[in-house]
């Protein structure tokens, strides 16, 4: 912004509403699946997990997950998570990045990417309008999933070409 015509941003106040929004996406067609909940919990990653096997199963491919060592992710720390994980047995694995290790994960560029078109420097005054402006970028995304893909730098998302 402009010196002297800066926004105003107003402040959240004490205790503003929050919302997780936790998402997954396919390393080869840049489709994303997420869930929103109220807050981060092991069900909420659950449910991601049943999502993503849900769509694997119509290809009958296996599920892999590349996921933070957060407690809500883990059968040792979530007994949700233990529970599903002994359920589908094979057909998901869980994938742990280093702790601390943020570059180690494709999906938080595309979480950083979120933040600066959603969250950051918003001027929302109520949680539905963020959660509508979420949406809207996840519908963005989803009719170009090569910007997905680009995002994530996966080596299956196609090069944009150099115009001279």
């Amino acid at each position: 912004m402009f010196r002297g015509r800066q926004r105003k941003i107003r402040a959240p106040g004490v205790r503003p509403p929050k919302r997780n929004e936790c998402a997954a996406t396919d390393w080869r067609t840049g489709e994303v699946v997420r869930v929103r909940s109220e807050r981060r919990s092991a069900e909420a990653f659950c449910q991601l997990i049943e999502l993503c096997v849900a769509r694997s199963a119509r290809r009958k491919r296996r599920v892999i997950i590349v996921t933070d060592r957060a407690k809500i992710h883990r059968a040792d720390g979530s007994k949700k998570v233990a529970a599903l994980l002994k359920r589908y047995g094979r057909r998901v694995t869980l994938r742990y990045v280093p702790s601390y290790s943020p570059e180690c994960s494709p999906m938080e560029l595309l979480w950083n990417d979120w933040r600066d078109n959603v969250t950051h420097n918003h001027d929302r005054d109520r949680i539905e309008e963020l959660e509508r402006d979420s949406d809207n970028y996840f519908k963005r995304r989803a009719r170009d999933p090569q910007t997905v893909l680009r995002t994530l730098a996966s080596p299956f998302g196609k090069r944009e070409k150099c115009r001279n």
